[in-house]
């Protein structure tokens, strides 16, 4: 239906010789933007974009449908893949598989781009609106607003978007947008300083680790349970179904993960059975049925596994918890 008025939109402007070609960002490009340089590929499917806060924080992030590197005949060397890099304040990278049974927990890139398990590095703006080129731009812009409109908090009303280009190019130079920031709606501009626009050099995709899959947390990798969180009495027993939300990796020929558990605030409140659980890529989504018996009164208790194999050597036992009450 949208499309449909834009063709009619733009068959009314044309009587007015407006142009209707809309105005996107080259498909290969290098700018900065918010203190941080962005190289989109689009031709190549792949993305860098590196953003600093002075010396407090320092981060990289890439995106690629071709990841290098990758362990050879792995999700990873066959879907698009996000790494993450962090510096200061403290060092850390991890990384999200866009398949069937993963997306990533992250995304430093535009939301359109990532469609939750699937992704595709496409233009750096998308327009919500229908764009018109404005017949009085200055002399050295080229102006274009949408044809919706929005109003801010101030009463003020203003296209909901727009974007300036280098006169007479595809070389973009701000943008604007009516956004709500959590406080108020307002009319907000984004500056672009286009460095180069063509294939970006290659040294901003080599500067990657080489060992990212190895040294890097794989955010798709945990553990799922029904229930989480369980009260139990005195000599009584619960079960609790445990599963994998994605096959372990394969390393060295072997793809399974074995897990146990270890009590903290009360060490002898509990017992479980079996002691160990083990998943592999055939069986990572069949649930397993952990039985836990209290045989001792004490404070509310944390189950925290411990991993072994698998690829869960980095993924933080933390998060993945059972809580008994």
């Amino acid at each position: 239906m949208m499309q449909t008025y834009f063709y009619l939109l733009c068959l009314i402007l044309l009587k007015y010789s407006v142009n209707c070609a809309q105005p996107y960002f080259p498909p290969q490009i290098l700018f900065s933007v918010d203190d941080g340089i962005v190289a989109i590929d689009e031709i190549n499917q792949r993305a860098y974009q590196s953003f600093s806060s002075g010396i407090k924080s320092s981060e990289d992030s890439y995106v690629l449908k071709n990841f290098p590197y990758a362990t050879p005949d792995s999700p990873q060397s066959k879907y698009y893949v996000q790494l993450f890099e962090e510096y200061l304040p403290h060092s850390q990278c991890m990384y999200g598989t866009y398949w069937k049974y993963g997306g990533s927990t992250f995304n430093a890139f535009p939301s359109h781009w990532s469609n939750g398990t699937s992704f595709e590095i496409k233009n750096y703006i998308n327009f919500k609106y229908p764009m018109i080129k404005s017949t009085d731009s200055s002399a050295f812009e080229d102006y274009w607003y949408s044809n919706g409109r929005c109003k801010t908090d101030s009463g003020k009303i203003y296209p909901c978007e727009g974007i300036y280009f280098k006169k007479d190019t595809d070389v973009p130079l701000r943008s604007t947008q009516v956004i709500f920031d959590g406080w108020e709606i307002k009319q907000y501009t984004r500056n672009y300083l286009v460095i180069s626009v063509g294939k970006p050099d290659e040294k901003y995709f080599n500067s990657m680790p080489k060992n990212w899959s190895s040294i890097c947390l794989d955010v798709n990798l945990g553990v799922l349970y029904d229930p989480q969180t369980i009260k139990i009495n005195l000599h009584e027993s619960v079960n609790v179904q445990v599963w994998l939300p994605t096959p372990p990796h394969r390393i060295n020929g072997n793809d399974t993960v074995i897990i146990q558990w270890k009590s903290t605030e009360c060490t002898d409140c509990f017992t479980w059975k079996p002691k160990q659980l083990s998943f592999n890529s055939k069986n990572f989504q069949e649930r397993q049925t952990l039985t836990i018996t209290r045989v001792k009164d004490g404070p509310k208790t944390t189950l925290v596994p411990i991993f072994n194999g698998g690829g869960f050597d980095r993924v933080r036992a933390e998060n993945y918890t059972i809580v008994i009450e």
